[in-house]
């Protein structure tokens, strides 16, 4: 059932969730070094179609040009104007909104507006900064890192949830954002971790009884196996649903937490994938995308059910997302106010996984060393 027997320390303290220095250590150690999801192939479908964010900090463009998918920098090397202020579109040729620099896939200037002015040009600055880019299933992440783990090996031992059917056969349901007052670290936890469920969740979200939740840890991340409690109505209902859309859909709900911002859920015919980028020490944004699968052989009915389904399963996300979130801003104030240390159930051992990650990769192993010490003979006493 759980991998640990006893209750565990609370490796990091109040002070480490909304912390400055904590909160700069933890991107540069890390956030910067991950790949990013930072959108769907269902955003830019078509040649020229493109969408820009900010990933931490850094301005990117993410373009499909010549039928695959690439990262640029959104910064021209002209006049260091952003390449477009649109949040997405679709333009001919990758075009700079200030005076029109166009240029090549590989990022190397094409076509300059009265060129001769800008003779002898040396062909190096005019050439723009380009990221590494994968695809993964239905989703794009972005490396800011030169020379980081390929996507595929980050992934290990978590694609599965992606990888049992090919990037055509999830349909795009919606992507959204949230903008919580709480350190990423406070959603990180809440997310991984059923024992809240029965105060919280109590009509929306449940797990059939304790023996039946099974946790995984790895060095990359954690996952959760359990089974969703419903009524036979609606199992029945879901049963013959997602019969149609996929037969043998395993109805058994799967939350992959990569280490430390990107988690995966999957339960019958749904993929929900959500990122977590910290906005600041005491603040975070999340962006979750809800997939639903196709028929493989697609009929105007088989639409019609994987909308229905799609529409169904959002609508269930954003209630139990919205019931965390009214939680956020006071564990929030709690953690800014708290003298406590704090302790961990063998139910929320992967809130501390998370935590030994975050002190491991952060320096902080002497401190939680020692907590861990003074807790080892609290319990023994």
């Amino acid at each position: 059932m759980f991998v640990n027997k006893t209750r565990l320390p609370h490796l990091l303290l109040p002070k480490h969730y909304s912390s400055q220095s904590q909160y700069q250590v933890e991107l540069e150690a890390l956030f910067r070094p991950q790949w990013h999801l930072v959108g769907t192939l269902a955003e830019v479908p078509n040649e020229g179609d493109f969408f820009t964010r900010e990933l931490l900090g850094t301005p990117i463009l993410v373009r499909n040009q010549q039928g695959a998918y690439h990262c640029f920098l959104n910064v021209c090397t002209h006049r260091h104007s952003l390449l477009s202020n649109q949040c997405s579109g679709s333009s001919p040729t990758l075009k700079c909104q200030y005076h029109g620099w166009e240029f090549n896939v590989d990022g190397s200037s094409g076509r300059i507006p009265d060129a001769k002015n800008f003779r002898p040009m040396s062909g190096g600055p005019e050439c723009l900064k380009k990221f590494s880019l994968a695809v993964h299933g239905p989703l794009i992440f972005v490396s800011l890192e030169p020379g980081s783990t390929p996507l595929p090996e980050q992934f290990e031992p978590f694609g599965s949830v992606i990888d049992e059917f090919p990037a055509n056969r999830w349909w795009h349901a919606e992507t959204w954002h949230y903008d919580f007052p709480a350190n990423w670290k406070v959603v990180a936890e809440n997310t991984v971790e059923s024992y809240h469920l029965e105060s919280v969740h109590t009509d929306s979200f449940r797990f059939e009884p304790e023996e039946e939740i099974k946790h995984e840890i790895h060095a990359g991340g954690t996952v959760m196996r359990a089974s969703i409690k419903a009524s036979p109505r609606a199992m029945r209902v879901s049963r013959w649903l997602t019969a149609q859309l996929q037969s043998g859909c395993s109805p058994q709900y799967r939350l992959c937490h990569l280490f430390p911002h990107l988690f995966l859920m999957r339960t019958d015919a749904m993929l929900q994938a959500m990122v977590l980028m910290p906005t600041s020490p005491t603040s975070c944004r999340a962006t979750v995308s809800v997939f639903v699968l196709r028929r493989q052989h697609e009929t105007s009915w088989s639409k019609l059910l994987t909308r229905c389904w799609g529409r169904l399963k959002t609508s269930a996300v954003k209630k139990i997302l919205a019931e965390d979130a009214a939680l956020y801003p006071g564990i929030q104030t709690g953690m800014q106010h708290s003298p406590f240390k704090g302790c961990v159930s063998t139910r929320e051992e992967l809130v501390h996984a998370l935590q030994n990650h975050v002190a491991e990769n952060c320096g902080l192993q002497a401190e939680f060393n020692l907590d861990a010490e003074d807790f080892s003979r609290e319990s023994q006493q």
